[in-house]
């Protein structure tokens, strides 16, 4: 009988005359509900989140150390902040076993990075003061001090000290678009200013010998210094790189300069894969992100990973 009435229900909703009643009154229902949404998830925010990995372990952003990730996280998982770059340093966390995570803000990458994978070691450099104490605390909260290291130092191309300029944030959170790129929008503005250690990458590694696998750079334009303080590191591992890179006037010429140097391959990372790119192109929508892969091969867009880390590793092997 049930079964009966269900399949006389379907019939009359895909009736051509009933169907256009129904699907023209329920468009703007649909509307006003998706905004009612999008509304609610921008104005309630949660501080301190806890969200459960697909391997079955825990991930607790910690009250008052990433508010605005936490949130994320809180109202659409762990695809909530950045998804494509989300989930390239998912594949290669899996292979991995050193992870260079510069500008780590909060240390959602570091964490997941050593959540996601148990034989990976993470090295987390955050400079300003107030978010690394977040970013100590995260690491804490998910007992990771043995396995994730947390450097107050921001990388460069020389050590020594360095001016960061740090825009004022709204709410509990510190902004995270501080910069240490002296000719930023940051700077124009006149955003306060902080005194900040910075280090060479390649004279770090002498003091703490490691190969490294897999490098995060999200430094607000200042990429082109980071990676010129890793060129001995990366000429010497070769790991993959994961980049954000900004549109900006002067169009990263520095930063394509030392990618063409390194003998790099740009990969723009889209929800629709992994786009070959000669040059640093930002006239395709939002994503800012890249892959510089030590590897590459003529496919113009790429689905997985799979084919650069196995190529990589093909190199990699002595000969016979």
């Amino acid at each position: 009988m049930a079964g009966g009435l269900t399949k006389l229900l379907k019939r009359w909703r895909d009736n051509y005359y009933l169907s256009q009643l129904l699907a023209y009154s329920a468009k703007p229902l649909r509307f006003v509900s998706s905004q009612a949404v999008l509304h609610l998830e921008q104005k309630v925010r949660k501080n301190s989140v806890t969200i459960c990995l697909p391997n079955g372990k825990s991930m607790s952003i910690g009250r008052n150390s990433g508010i605005g990730i936490a949130s994320l996280l809180f109202w659409h998982g762990l695809d909530g902040f950045e998804p494509e770059t989300s989930r390239t340093l998912r594949f290669l966390f899996e292979r991995a076993t050193t992870f260079i995570d510069v500008g780590a803000n909060c240390g959602l990458y570091s964490i997941l990075g050593a959540l996601w994978s148990p034989k990976l070691q993470v090295i987390a450099f955050e400079p300003v003061p107030s978010i690394f104490d977040g970013l100590k605390k995260n690491v804490l909260l998910n007992q990771l001090e043995g396995r994730v290291r947390c450097e107050n130092v921001a990388l460069s191309r020389e050590s020594g000290q360095a001016t960061f300029f740090l825009p004022s944030g709204e709410g509990l959170d510190v902004e995270s678009t501080g910069t240490l790129a002296s000719d930023s929008w940051q700077s124009r503005k006149g955003s306060p200013r902080i005194e900040v250690e910075t280090v060479r990458f390649d004279e770090y590694e002498t003091r703490h010998p490691m190969r490294v696998d897999l490098i995060k750079i999200d430094v607000e334009d200042f990429e082109a210094d980071v990676l010129e303080g890793m060129q001995g590191i990366i000429t010497r591992d070769r790991p993959f790189i994961v980049c954000e890179i900004l549109p900006r006037l002067h169009g990263n010429q520095r930063t394509r300069k030392i990618v063409e140097a390194l003998n790099y391959q740009p990969y723009w990372i889209t929800s629709a894969g992994y786009v070959r790119v000669p040059r640093f192109d930002f006239g395709r929508g939002n994503f800012t992100d890249f892959l510089l892969s030590p590897v590459s091969t003529t496919d113009i867009v790429l689905d997985k990973l799979d084919v650069l880390w196995d190529l990589k590793q093909r190199r990699a092997e002595p000969a016979e």
